[in-house]
């Protein structure tokens, strides 16, 4: 599994992480798929399409328990789906 895209993903977020420092809500659900990001990237995954689907899977396990808002874990799907998009295109070369 390439790097790039653990560290294109996670550069990311700290950025997006940066520019929320006035807006709680985002500074939490950034904070929030960093963890998750780094719980998977620990298990250095095969793949970055493994790297994706254990993020999505890990997150889904997460919502089932967690005690979160709905609109805590629709800004945090957003935010995921904003990333991954924003992380396709210079990957796919």
């Amino acid at each position: 599994m390439s790097e790039s895209l653990i560290d294109l993903t996670e550069s990311r977020l700290l950025a997006r992480e940066q520019s929320a420092l006035d807006n709680p809500d985002e500074l939490f659900y950034c904070s929030y798929l960093i963890g998750h990001l780094n719980l998977v990237a620990a298990e250095l995954p095969e793949s970055n399409e493994a790297f994706l689907h254990n993020v999505q899977e890990s997150l889904d396990n997460a919502f089932a328990v967690d005690q979160l808002s709905d609109q805590d874990k629709s800004g945090i799907k957003s935010l995921w789906k904003d990333v991954c998009g924003e992380t396709e295109s210079p990957v796919a070369s």
